[in-house]
């Protein structure tokens, strides 16, 4: 019973940061799992992928029904994601755990700290603006793949800020076009998991079900949020979260 309550809570919280800024939950599920319920690294990883799947999902219909998602973006990277994330899942499950451990925390919080002091943009393109730059496009999603299979994180902690940095596309259409590419990293990783037995399919439930009920109540609450205090927020996440893991 204590093991569901915390399950369904901590997926609640997931659920509601996933909803409010994009992020698939793999940034603070990675070291929520390995803390709360003590699994290894490599495991809380392929568990943390697995609800990212679900979470995503759940998530996007809000950002759909507000015409934040640049769809022919996202699918425009898309493979490149899916590639990227089996890289990483192949790459990780041969590195030790405390190098993975150190390769995520110097990725989110270095992005984190980036992200905080980048000065915000006036950017005013459309969601389905078609003449984003098609490599800088493709570039981002194959190392944001990779580091979502190599780090068991969706992908939001690397797209988002890149999204906004260097497509120049505004907060509110970057969460909603990173969910569509968080689910198919997530599934692509996730299934290389699977496949490899690192996933506590227990523990996965358990968070699926409060991270879904809670992910569409974080989505509206982005939507009607400024872009810049949703940008500052995001990034102070980032950091606390990859610190979280010298705990």
């Amino acid at each position: 019973m204590i093991l569901a309550i915390q399950g369904i809570l901590t997926g609640m919280v997931v659920g509601s940061l996933c909803g409010l800024f994009g992020m698939g939950g793999g940034s603070v599920l990675v070291p929520a799992i390995a803390h709360v319920f003590g699994l290894p690294v490599k495991e809380a990883i392929g568990t943390s992928l697995v609800i990212i799947v679900f979470t995503s999902l759940a998530s996007l219909i809000n950002y759909l029904r507000s015409n934040c998602v640049n769809t022919k973006l996202a699918f425009l990277i898309i493979p490149f994601g899916i590639a990227g994330a089996q890289s990483g899942v192949f790459l990780t499950s041969r590195l030790p755990d405390n190098l993975v451990k150190y390769i995520f925390i110097l990725v989110i919080a270095s992005l984190g700290i980036k992200m905080l002091f980048h000065p915000d943009n006036s950017a005013d393109q459309g969601t389905e603006k078609e003449n984003h730059n098609k490599i800088k496009a493709v570039v981002i999603g194959t190392f944001a793949g990779f580091v979502s299979g190599l780090c068991g994180v969706g992908g939001a902690v690397l797209i988002i800020p890149l999204f906004f940095i260097f497509l120049r596309i505004p907060m509110h259409a970057c969460i909603g076009t990173a969910l569509i590419v968080i689910f198919f990293n997530a599934l692509s990783g996730g299934a290389g998991y699977v496949i490899r037995g690192l996933v506590n399919f227990k523990i996965a439930g358990l968070l699926a079900i409060g991270s879904m009920a809670a992910a569409p109540l974080g989505s509206r609450i982005s939507i009607n949020t400024p872009k810049e205090r949703l940008k500052r927020i995001f990034a102070v996440i980032l950091i606390l979260s990859g610190l979280s893991m010298l705990l």
